[in-house]
């Protein structure tokens, strides 16, 4: 599954303005609900703060994948935000946080959403593409820059 598929083009936030963890969440719930007015951000929220609590999905790099499964999707929804003063999300290597990748997965796609998660690891782990994405000017040059990019992957 490419994340072309998942990642529609107005869920992309080019700057964030959160400042902690919680906040950062809510800010991307809200952007989920404002586009999928059949959910709602406390909702979405929740899940994804519960999943937090197992651990950080601050991984490195200035990269977080926030994720978990959403009653009522039928497909894995993806949402793209960027802090350029970065978050403290409480990352492995006690770095700010600055690109989120946010996952939502129906309650029964346990292999699509292992799936995009091991996509957006590979993906990420390409420095270049990190620093390209902090200087991109607006939402449509990051899509298109994900876009292009998760291309390439084979």
């Amino acid at each position: 599954m490419k994340l072309a598929e998942s990642l529609e083009p107005g869920l992309v936030i080019p700057n964030l303005t959160a400042q902690n963890k919680v906040d950062c969440i809510m800010e991307c719930a809200e952007a989920i609900a404002n586009a999928h007015t059949e959910f709602k951000k406390d909702d979405i929220a929740f899940v994804l703060l519960e999943r937090e609590k197992l651990g950080s999905t601050g991984i490195q790099d200035g990269v977080a994948i926030p994720h978990g499964k959403f009653n009522g999707l039928s497909n894995t929804l993806v949402l793209f935000a960027r802090s350029i003063q970065g978050v403290d999300f409480q990352a492995f290597d006690n770095h700010p946080t600055h690109l989120f990748f946010v996952l939502l997965a129906p309650q029964s796609g346990t292999s699509e959403h292992l799936k995009l998660l091991a996509r957006l690891s590979r993906l990420l782990k390409n420095e270049l593409l990190r620093v390209k994405l902090l200087q991109a000017k607006d939402s449509k040059t990051l899509y298109k820059m994900i876009c292009e990019e998760d291309e390439k992957l084979a």
